[in-house]
């Protein structure tokens, strides 16, 4: 019996998808990179991606910080 395809999800733009979304594909990249049976050239490009979803969960989070210490200081 064969395994499951885990060749990735054709990505959406990290705009596209809502905060949590975007940490749940990045656990899913990480499970495909951590499995060690994907091919270099897709490995890459996971790796890309998740960079990339990183890079917007940082702002994220960041402008939601700032968002806090905003709303903290006028109480």
């Amino acid at each position: 019996m064969t395994e499951p395809n885990k060749s990735p999800k054709k990505p959406k733009e990290p705009k596209d998808l809502p905060f949590e979304a975007q940490m749940q594909r990045l656990e899913e990249i990480v499970e495909i990179l951590d499995d060690g049976e994907t091919a270099l050239d897709e490995m890459l490009a996971l790796y890309d991606e998740g960079m990339k979803r990183s890079q917007y969960c940082r702002e994220y989070l960041e402008k939601a910080e700032q968002k806090v210490t905003l709303i903290q200081s006028q109480k």
